[in-house]
């Protein structure tokens, strides 16, 4: 059966999903390595990750509103060009300072890829098809977690880490090339230039604007949905690694490799399952936002076994994580889902808003980890928080998911 153009675009959407983590990914995995060639602590590797989320979500504030004003299909490009600049340019980094010079920027230019992707997604489907929509295109973040550890681990193994860098960013031109091919029909125009509502002009209309998002019923409880859920994941993509060298003695090697592809994959399974199990939820008879509760619920029973890794064995450590992962592949596109229909007429503002305030939290995590391992020499109290949040996100999103007159009238 051939795939409709917009499961098509959905496709593509996650494959350059894939390559923004894959990039991002690149430091994550080599961490141990990069730490011990260029002399860094964990608290230096703390404020590397967390630099990349406060230029992300800087960047994010103001990237919203220039998408809801942009031709979507060239910005799209650019940011993939200028992220894979970045990504190559950091494989020529030798200490501290350039590192934090190369994640800040690459921070600014992967900041594009959620509100304009989401945008694209928003346009393209019908309410009842989003949650799938958003599962194919945020599973991209899992599949690149999922294949970067033998990746890149393998070209460093061979060229060294360096060369893992340049190379990972390169694969940004493929993609380029085959998002301006499958976007040049004409009567796909409406979806890349279609303009923003008329009351964004001038400095009043965009006060007005997020006046009326940030007035929406919906806007508070999944803020703190985005400032809970985004750090946990942020712990998983950027700390395990690490965790895994320091706690569990393993090296940067296959078998590292192989228990973090492991894991990850319980990422990008959670991720597709959500929108699957709402859709067929829904046709059990169960309302949309009733199914989102019973999927968040599962979700977050399943993030809570977070709190039992550091007690257990390699290998229960390792099937806990893996359960840990489905659980946040579920919350991140739920919350994705919930984040469209803040506001119905400005999507990327929307969601520019709630992820950079989301990337702002995962940022402060971020940092507070390398503190927090590095006068602990432990991940205990890392790995507890993610359980808490979790619980909280929860409560959070049963706010969120209550049914409103107002829904998407803003």
């Amino acid at each position: 059966m051939i795939l409709s153009r917009k499961w098509q675009l959905c496709i593509v959407l996650f494959l350059a999903t894939t390559l923004n983590y894959l990039d991002r990914q690149t430091m994550s995995i080599l961490a141990p390595a990069l730490q011990k060639e260029l002399h860094l602590d964990n608290e230096a590797l703390g404020w590397l990750f967390a630099v990349f989320y406060y230029a992300y979500m800087f960047s994010q504030m103001v990237v919203g509103p220039i998408l809801d004003r942009s031709n979507l299909r060239w910005a799209f490009a650019t940011a993939v060009f200028l992220w894979s600049v970045v990504s190559v340019l950091t494989g020529l980094a030798n200490g501290f300072v350039a590192l934090l010079i190369f994640r800040l920027s690459l921070g600014v230019v992967e900041s594009v890829n959620w509100p304009a992707g989401m945008r694209v997604v928003a346009r393209l489907l019908e309410l009842r098809e989003r949650a799938l929509g958003n599962g194919i295109f945020t599973s991209g973040t899992s599949v690149g977690a999922l294949i970067a550890p033998g990746l890149i681990l393998s070209i460093a193994a061979a060229w060294g880490w360096r060369w893992a860098f340049v190379l990972i960013g390169s694969l940004g031109v493929f993609w380029i090339c085959g998002w301006i091919l499958m976007t040049r029909d004409p009567k796909m125009r409406p979806i890349w230039s279609e303009p923003a509502a008329p009351e964004t002009a001038g400095l009043a209309g965009q006060r007005r604007i997020f006046s009326g998002i940030i007035s929406s019923p919906r806007f508070l409880p999944v803020l703190v949905v985005a400032v809970l859920v985004n750090p946990c994941l942020y712990f998983s993509v950027n700390w395990l690694p690490t965790y895994f060298a320091q706690q569990r003695g393993l090296s940067p090697g296959p078998q590292m490799g192989w228990i973090l592809t492991a894991i990850y994959l319980g990422l990008d399974i959670g991720n597709i399952a959500c929108g699957s199990a709402i859709l067929v939820l829904i046709r059990w008879g169960i309302g949309v936002q009733k199914a989102r509760r019973i999927v968040f619920i599962v979700a977050t029973l399943a993030v809570m076994f977070c709190v039992a890794v550091p007690l257990l064995p390699m290998a229960g450590a390792v099937t806990a994580l893996v359960i840990v992962n489905f659980g946040l592949g579920i919350w991140v596109a739920v919350y994705l889902t919930m984040a469209q229909e803040v506001s119905s007429s400005h999507v990327s503002t929307a969601i520019g808003i709630l992820s950079g305030c989301g990337s702002l939290a995962g940022a402060v995590a971020m940092w507070a980890v390398g503190r927090v391992t590095r006068q602990t020499a432990s991940f205990s109290i890392p790995m507890g928080t993610v359980a808490v949040a979790a619980v909280l996100a929860a409560l959070a999103g049963w706010a969120a998911s209550r049914e409103s007159r107002k829904d998407m009238m803003i």
